[in-house]
C-alpha cells in the first residue's frame, strides 16, 4: 500500500468532520490547532501531481493533487491555503505543498485552517465520488517523522555503501528521500525570528559565528540559544574564512565565540579578496579540527572553485555545501529550481558529495528575504549529516548505520592502515591513507564493503564468527537502554 501522511503534524485537530453541517453538507474535513493554525505547515497526503494551484471560489487559494494508481490514486484538495507549490509539479508523501492562510481577507472569509477534500478518482462536483479523508488516514504517517523501521531479515536490505569517498545509509523503510528546506543567516537579518521559521517548516538552520580572526557576530550566542529550542540537533554555526589570516588563529577566534565544541562547524569558503588554495583550506578545517570542533559541511560554492581556486582535487575534505541561484524572489519550496539542477552535480569524479544546495538568496521567511538552501533525503540522513541521528535514551537500531552515516573525511585524523587486506580500494590505499574517523576505521578494517551484518549475530559468541560490528551495536544498544532508565530514575527522584 502507497505511504500517506497527515496533512498537518502530529498535534493537530479536527475542527468540523465529512457530513451534515448547518443544514447542508460538509464534503471534506477541516483541520486546525489548538492556540491558532494561521501560518501552520501543510503537507500532500499522497504522492502525485499537483493539478490545480491558486485561487478557488470559497477557499481563498487551493491546491489539487491528482495522486495516481501507484501512490494510492484518487484526488486531493487543499483549501484555505497559502499554495508553495505550482501547477504540473510533483510533489512526494509528506512533501510541504503551502501553509494555512491567516488572514480572513484572503483565505474565504473564515478562521484559518485546512479544509481537505479526498476525491474517488479524478476532481468531481459534490457527490458519492467525495469520500470521507478520515477513514483513508486511518494508520497515516505525520510529516517530518520517521516511520518505523520493519523486522530485519537475514539478508538485509539498505547496506551501507561507502564509493570514492561518499557516505550515504539507504533506508527502504523510510521511502522516497523528500526536499528538507533549511536557512542560513547572520547580523544581516539582527534578531531572526527562528520560531516563525520553524512553524513555517523549514527543518534546519546555520547562523554566522566569527569571520577571520576578529569578527565575532554579535547576534550569534541569542542565535545559539534559539536554534538549540527550535531547531534541536539541526543547527550549527559558520565561519567565514579570510585566506590571509593565519588559520590558527581563525580557529582560536571559532572556538572562543562558538561558546559549545560540539555545535557542527559550516565553513564558508569564498574570500574574494584573497584568491584560496585547497592547502589554505585543508590548513583551516585542520586548525579547527584539532581544536575539537566538526565540520561538517564545507560551503564552496562552483563558481568560487573554479575561478579562485583553479578547481582543484577536493579529495579528503568534508560533504560540499554548494550554490547556484535562481531567479526571482518567493517561498523556498517554489523558487527550488528541483532535485535534478545543476547546482547537485559533483564537482569531479571522486569529489565530496553535494549535500546542500543554496538554491536563492532571496527566499521569503518569517519576513525576510534570505539566504535559503535544500536537502535531498530524509530527516534521519540529514541529523546523520548534522551528527545527531541518535537521540538519546531511543532504541538503536544499527548502530554501524547510524555512525557511518556521519562520516565525513576527517582531516587531523590520520593512522596507518594495520590490516592491508581489509583495504577498500575505493576510499584508501595502504600507501597512502585516507584522512578519516573511527566510523571508516571499523568499516574498512573489520566488514569492508560488501559485507552482511546479520542481525542474530549479536548474541553469537566470538569465537563461533561474532563480528565485531555486531559487538559494538550490541555494546551501544545496552548503553543507551541503560542510560535511558537512569534517566527516567533521575527524573523519578527530582520529581519526588
Amino acid at each position: 500500500m502507497a505511504r500517506r501522511y497527515w496533512p498537518l503534524k502530529r498535534g493537530h485537530i479536527v475542527t468540523s468532520g465529512f457530513g451534515s453541517r448547518w443544514g447542508g453538507m460538509h464534503w471534506g474535513v477541516d483541520f486546525g490547532w489548538d492556540g491558532g493554525s494561521g501560518g501552520l505547515p501543510i503537507y500532500a497526503v499522497q504522492g502525485g501531481t499537483v493539478v490545480n494551484v491558486g485561487p478557488a471560489s470559497g477557499f481563498g487559494q487551493w491546491v489539487v493533487i491528482d495522486h495516481p494508481t501507484e501512490d494510492g490514486s484518487g484526488t486531493t484538495v487543499y483549501g484555505h491555503i497559502i499554495p508553495e507549490v505550482r501547477a504540473g509539479q510533483r510533489v512526494e508523501a509528506g512533501q510541504r505543498i503551502g501553509r494555512v492562510n491567516p488572514d480572513s481577507r484572503t483565505n474565504g472569509g473564515v478562521a484559518p485552517h485546512l479544509h481537505l477534500e479526498w476525491h474517488r478518482a479524478v476532481w468531481s462536483p459534490p457527490g458519492p465520488n467525495r469520500l470521507d479523508p478520515l477513514p483513508l488516514l486511518a494508520g497515516a504517517l505525520f510529516p517530518d517523522e520517521v516511520p518505523p523501521t520493519p523486522a530485519p531479515t537475514a539478508q538485509r536490505e539498505g547496506l551501507l555503501r561507502l564509493r570514492a569517498g561518499r557516505v550515504r545509509a539507504t533506508h527502504p523503510a523510510e521511502g522516497k528521500p523528500m526536499t528538507l528546506y533549511g536557512i542560513d543567516i547572520s547580523n544581516h537579518q539582527k534578531a531572526f525570528d527562528f520560531a516563525a521559521a520553524k512553524r513555517e517548516g523549514f527543518v534546519f538552520a546555520t547562523h554566522k559565528v566569527t569571520e577571520g580572526d576578529g569578527y565575532r557576530d554579535p547576534y550569534w550566542p541569542r542565535a545559539r540559544d534559539q536554534m538549540r529550542e527550535h531547531f534541536p540537533g539541526l543547527f550549527g554555526g559558520y565561519h567565514f574564512a579570510r585566506n590571509n589570516i593565519d588559520p590558527d588563529r581563525q580557529a582560536d577566534a571559532l572556538l572562543a565565540h562558538l561558546g559549545d565544541p560540539s555545535i557542527p562547524v559550516q565553513l564558508d569558503y569564498e574570500d574574494t579578496k584573497t584568491r584560496g588554495s585547497i592547502d589554505n583550506m585543508k590548513a583551516l578545517i585542520r586548525a579547527i579540527e584539532k581544536r575539537g570542533m566538526r565540520v561538517f559541511a564545507n560551503y564552496l560554492p562552483r563558481w568560487y572553485w573554479t575561478g579562485h581556486m583553479g578547481a582543484p582535487r577536493l579529495d579528503g575534505t568534508p560533504p560540499i555545501w554548494n550554490s547556484h541561484y535562481v531567479n526571482g524572489t518567493g517561498y523556498a519550496s517554489v523558487l527550488y529550481p528541483g532535485d535534478g539542477h545543476a547546482g547537485w552535480a559533483e564537482f569531479h569524479t571522486g569529489a565530496p558529495p553535494v549535500v546542500l544546495l543554496q538554491f536563492s538568496e532571496h527566499g521569503q521567511v518569517a519576513g525576510q528575504s534570505i539566504d535559503v538552501n535544500a536537502f535531498r533525503g530524509t530527516e534521519h540522513e540529514l541529523r546523520a549529516l548534522f551528527g545527531s541521528a541518535q537521540p538519546k535514551g531511543e532504541p538503536m537500531a544499527d548502530i554501524v548505520e547510524e555512525g557511518a552515516g556521519q562520516l565525513h573525511p576527517q582531516p587531523g585524523r590520520l593512522r596507518p592502515i594495520n590490516r592491508q587486506q581489509n583495504v577498500n580500494p575505493s576510499t584508501r590505499t595502504p600507501d597512502e591513507p585516507w584522512p578519516y574517523d573511527i566510523w571508516c576505521d571499523l568499516w574498512n578494517e573489520s566488514v569492508w564493503d560488501g559485507y552482511d551484518i546479520r542481525p542474530e549475530y549479536a548474541d553469537v559468541p566470538d569465537e563461533v564468527g561474532r563480528s565485531l560490528v555486531a559487538l559494538l551495536q550490541t555494546v551501544a544498544a545496552r548503553q543507551v537502554r541503560i542510560e535511558s532508565k537512569l534517566d527516567q530514575l533521575l527524573n523519578r527522584k527530582e520529581g519526588a
